[in-house]
């Protein structure tokens, strides 16, 4: 894939700089490489605070692994990734822990990303046991409670498990996951966020790809569209 936009700017909440993420092939007794599988190609974009970015590709352009590869679940082959002006391509494990209170992800297939061993409970504090954002057991409760009301769900619902629920609803337990920060998402509830989840078919929600969740400043207003791009990209070819 290889995508490329205008020069970024310090403005920018995630610059992506000529980023590439090749497989390699392997063959032969030593198992050398003899091939790579550009899956992302010299690929560049920036993404401004409050805008909103699609990637729009045919299957097998590499738009899941651009998402992966800047949240660094996957490491980039090359290039460069900065979050809020911070170099974060080569960041340290430890020091990189905390930029994932900012930067979350939503998988396509909400079922094979949700514990199936795990309540619902379970799998929405987890992220607050790993942050250490709330101290005792009573806290978390409360706040999966609210977390689980901020994108329609039922709170009485945190001791059932993923199957019990709808594709639609599964995603919505990914979304709430995804919203660690609650306090900067308090501001986004009494400004509509919660009305416009609710709003959403479950069959959107369950086609919802790979997003990128950032904290908004205070004072957003839901009632505007968002400004939004649309980044067009096309299959690669190994080599």
């Amino acid at each position: 894939m290889s995508v490329a936009t205008p020069e970024t700017t310090t403005a920018n909440l995630i610059e992506v700089k000529n980023l590439k993420k090749w497989f390699p092939i392997r063959g032969g007794i030593l198992s050398r490489v003899v091939a790579n599988v550009k899956a992302v190609n010299d690929v560049s974009f920036a993404v401004k605070k409050g805008e909103v970015v699609g990637l729009v590709g045919e299957s097998g352009s590499g738009k899941t692994t651009v998402g992966r590869t800047i949240l660094r679940l996957i490491e980039p082959t090359d290039g460069s990734i900065y979050f809020d002006g911070q170099d974060i391509t080569h960041l340290p494990k430890n020091q990189l822990r905390a930029y994932r209170r900012k930067m979350q992800i939503i998988f396509q297939d909400p079922f094979a990303s949700l514990n199936p061993r795990m309540t619902v409970g379970d799998i929405i504090a987890e992220p607050l046991v790993i942050h250490n954002l709330e101290g005792s057991a009573q806290a978390r409760n409360e706040r999966v409670a609210e977390l689980l009301q901020l994108v329609g769900l039922n709170p009485d619902h945190v001791r059932r498990y993923p199957h019990e629920f709808s594709g639609g609803q599964r995603q919505r337990i990914g979304i709430a996951r995804a919203l660690q920060d609650l306090q900067d998402y308090r501001d986004l509830q009494r400004q509509g966020f919660g009305r416009l989840v609710k709003r959403l078919p479950c069959g959107g929600l369950h086609r919802l790809d790979h997003h990128l969740i950032q904290h908004h400043p205070p004072g957003l207003d839901l009632q505007e569209p968002l400004p939004q791009v649309q980044l067009e990209v096309h299959v690669g070819l190994a080599g």
